[in-house]
């Protein structure tokens, strides 16, 4: 071998092992995950809160801003604890997860960026009955390792399903929902579904509305509900979306209907808690 060969192979062997020892520094730094399970991030508000009610605090590197507003999180007090994203692909890249959560609406170049670089992303659909929840429920559990976490909060959601059939009122109340702006809830939501699994009627369904529908004040009136449900979403905060809830006519409806409120939280996102709103609703109704 000549002498320029061996300076060679010595230069490639030095490199190799250079390199290993980067390698292993990197494995050193990397975030430690809770008993091996996979660490996890999430930039999508209804992935955050899957994510927040199923994986170890340790498992956690961060959720997104929304998860942190109590408005619009039922999980507001334990997303403040982790580092906040705004879904790009870089602050994603920094932290490096095991495993990515997201939306199927959300964020999509971030997504295919964040793939095309090797990072696994777990894309949820939104979730608009109860069959999408479990779906979604066990989808996360198993992605970040905890399957059996995931069960325990499928079957807490179906005996709590079972109380609430138990009970359901004899007279199904007609039933609309009003949220700012005037929209309401249709045929085809996880909210119209609920409303039904409380035992009532849900107006706008009736009317032919679909999903997130919004319902004149005129049509309100004729329907004749007989339960009014507000959301109480940002109700302090002035807006144009708000003073439709001012009307006097729903006003003066509201004296002699029933009225619910519903935290809009409980509905945005299809999470086992969201269970908590029909079971809201029923002791309204048998009041």
């Amino acid at each position: 071998m000549s002498r320029t060969v061996r300076r060679l192979a010595r230069a490639c062997a030095e490199l190799s092992a250079k390199v290993a020892a980067v390698a292993c520094a990197c494995i050193h730094l990397a975030p430690a995950a809770a008993d091996g399970a996979p660490t996890v991030a999430s930039i999508n508000l209804c992935a955050d809160q899957l994510v927040l009610a199923i994986a170890d605090p340790k498992q956690i590197l961060s959720v997104s801003w929304l998860a942190a507003d109590p408005h619009e999180s039922l999980f507001a007090t334990e997303a403040q604890r982790y580092t906040l994203n705004y879904g790009s692909a870089e602050e994603l890249l920094a932290l490096d997860p095991d495993v990515v959560i997201a939306g199927t609406y959300t964020s999509p170049f971030s997504r295919a960026l964040l793939q095309r670089l090797g990072q696994r992303v777990i894309a949820l659909a939104p979730e608009e009955s109860v069959a999408d929840i479990e779906h979604n429920v066990r989808l996360v559990a198993e992605a970040i390792g905890q399957a059996e976490r995931g069960e325990q909060l499928v079957a807490a959601l179906r005996a709590d399903l079972d109380v609430i059939a138990a009970h359901r009122p004899t007279h199904k109340l007609a039933t609309v929902v009003v949220r700012p702006g005037g929209f309401t809830v249709g045929a085809g939501s996880l909210a119209d579904e609920l409303i039904a699994l409380a035992g009532l009627r849900n107006v706008a369904a009736e009317q032919g509305l679909d999903r997130w529908g919004s319902l004149s004040m005129e049509t309100l009136l004729r329907s004749a509900p007989e339960l009014i449900v507000l959301t109480g979403y940002r109700s302090e905060q002035p807006s144009l979306a708000n003073t439709v809830l001012e009307h006097p006519a729903l006003k003066r409806l509201g004296v002699v209907r029933r009225t619910v409120t519903v935290p809009a939280a409980l509905w945005s996102c299809g999470l086992p808690r969201s269970i908590e709103s029909a079971t809201l609703l029923q002791r309204v109704a048998s009041e």
